[in-house]
């Protein structure tokens, strides 16, 4: 049985600040069995997360994923749970008669319950396809405050590697499913390429820092990634 999560990774979600998000299937098996599979998990967070999340990096491997994302502004939490339909709503209708956002608004709840969203939707896809059972994902799903600005691009360069860690290839910079290719490419994209640049420093810095050899966590994080 795997251990308790630690307080750290299973952090309270506020607006404007970055995180580490990923998990995995309960038993190991496996989360993605074709690129049919990738392609609809995506299409889903899309769905259930553009509107209240941005994201810098991901990476899908075979039994779980990683991403690094940034929660849009308090505003726009503020109108995803009040402005969407009535059976979707965060906030359900007899709390708004009371409500005070000001005061009483639990952010937290709006991001949780949107990533609740994903999962369920995924996992009654691959239920239905492989004729499948149960629960799929661990729970809780792991979320890692990212409070330093040190931390932020060695999490990116990791999240892009982790096909290497997991010996899924050795060429991870040409690893079909990471964010990296999309990243340094020209072609339209919803990730946050230009504020990514910013973070290594520029374009050329970006590409030297995950074409170079392989950094060192920074010292002064403590944070063990469990996947």
């Amino acid at each position: 049985m795997p251990n308790p999560s630690k307080p750290e990774h299973l952090a309270k979600f506020k607006p404007e600040a970055n995180y580490h998000i990923y998990n995995r299937t309960n038993s190991r098996e496996l989360l993605f069995r074709d690129d049919a599979d990738r392609k609809y998990f995506l299409e889903q967070y899309k769905r259930f997360l553009s509107d209240s999340i941005d994201t810098y990096a991901f990476c899908l491997l075979p039994n779980h994923f990683h991403f690094a994302i940034h929660i849009k502004p308090a505003a726009d939490l503020l109108r995803l749970a009040f402005h969407t339909p009535q059976l979707e709503r965060t906030i359900p209708q007899q709390e708004l008669l009371v409500f005070d956002p000001l005061e009483d608004f639990d952010y937290h709840q709006v991001i949780e319950r949107q990533f609740t969203r994903l999962f369920t939707a995924y996992a009654m896809y691959f239920n239905r396809r492989y004729q499948r059972n149960g629960n799929l994902f661990y729970r809780p799903f792991k979320r890692v405050a990212v409070d330093d600005d040190n931390y932020l691009p060695w999490l990116i360069y990791y999240i892009h590697q982790n096909p290497r860690k997991h010996k899924i290839t050795k060429q991870f910079l040409q690893y079909k499913w990471s964010s990296y290719s999309v990243l340094v490419s020209d072609r339209p994209t919803a990730l946050l390429r230009a504020t990514v640049y910013e973070i290594f420093g520029s374009r050329p810095h970006f590409i030297a820092f995950h074409e170079g050899t392989e950094p060192d966590k920074p010292k002064n994080s403590n944070l063990e990634i469990e996947d």
